[in-house]
């Protein structure tokens, strides 16, 4: 089965995983870029789980609520959710995945896994599962809010500022989403019907490899001199059939800057897409302390 993509955009092989380029798409920071996805490849594969799981585990025993927390009434659509994602797995990633003993099984080039499913934490349980970090929003009175998450590889946000705030006051830092895409995404979660998810991508270029980037201070992750990565983030977003909820995952992967080189047209659509960002929303990426270090790279190698 083909992979689904965004149209337009192109996938490139990097050592067994694929290289996503958003900004070969789109230059344009505020753009919904949505594409339909197979409800097969709801959740891709990774053949690095184990690294994911390792951040995970980490974080959420240094963190606790600030990367895992679930208000009272978000039970329901965590189950589903954990259903949901469980079936997917057995039955689209079988290759990986299997079920064995009152277990799930992970089997990849980097070792195997395995999760007992009697836990209690749904949402919790689930996540683990994936490379994918996982949300749930619900509707309320003033639109779909944040109801559940488990969010060990942020970018640059923090959990305890956004759980069961709802989508308006959650976009608020992002520049000029509320001008130009506000209502839109409104009527979007509206709309969104259980048998069509959606996909999309955005990126940013950052000093360090670390998953866990909460921002402020160097809290959760560090700034590293020198060497410059690129942060692209493949989000997807389904509806829940019984509850009604909505999934909103998002799989983080960091590359070495240099990777890019050798794609055609890469380095030059990067320096656009750069050169287009406005100051608001060069700070938003975290961007603005790097883009020095980021021009010369550019400019010396593209």
């Amino acid at each position: 089965m083909s992979r689904s993509r965004l149209p337009g955009e192109r996938r490139y092989a990097q050592e067994g995983e694929a290289l996503l380029l958003p900004f070969m798409q789109s230059s344009e920071m505020v753009h919904m870029g949505l594409g339909r996805l197979d409800s097969a490849g709801w959740i891709p594969p990774c053949a690095k789980l184990p690294h994911y799981l390792h951040n995970k585990l980490r974080v959420r025993r240094q963190f606790g609520e600030r990367v895992c927390a679930c208000l009272p009434g978000s039970a329901a659509a965590q189950r589903e959710l954990h259903s949901l994602l469980l079936a997917h797995l057995c039955r689209d990633h079988a290759l990986r995945y299997a079920l064995s003993a009152g277990c799930l099984h992970w089997r990849g080039p980097g070792g195997a896994l395995r999760w007992p499913l009697h836990g209690g934490e749904p949402l919790w349980d689930a996540s683990c599962w994936i490379a994918d970090d996982l949300c749930i929003l619900e509707p309320g009175e003033r639109g779909y809010r944040l109801t559940a998450a488990s969010l060990a590889a942020p970018s640059y946000w923090r959990l305890e500022e956004k759980i069961g705030r709802p989508l308006d006051a959650i976009h608020a830092p992002v520049p000029g989403l509320a001008g130009k895409i506000g209502e839109r995404v409104a009527r979007f979660f509206d709309h969104l019907l259980p048998d069509y998810p959606v996909w999309r991508s955005n990126w940013s270029v950052v000093a360090s490899p670390e998953l866990l980037q909460r921002g402020g201070g160097g809290e959760g992750g560090s700034e590293r001199g020198g060497d410059l990565y690129l942060r692209v983030e493949r989000q997807s977003l389904r509806r829940l059939p019984k509850t009604g909820a909505v999934v909103f995952s998002i799989r983080v992967a960091i590359n070495p800057l240099a990777d890019i080189l050798p794609v055609p047209g890469a380095p030059a659509a990067l320096a656009r897409a750069v050169r287009q960002l406005s100051p608001d929303e060069a700070r938003y990426k975290s961007l603005a302390p790097l883009l020095p270090a980021l021009h010369d790279f550019l400019a010396t190698r593209g």
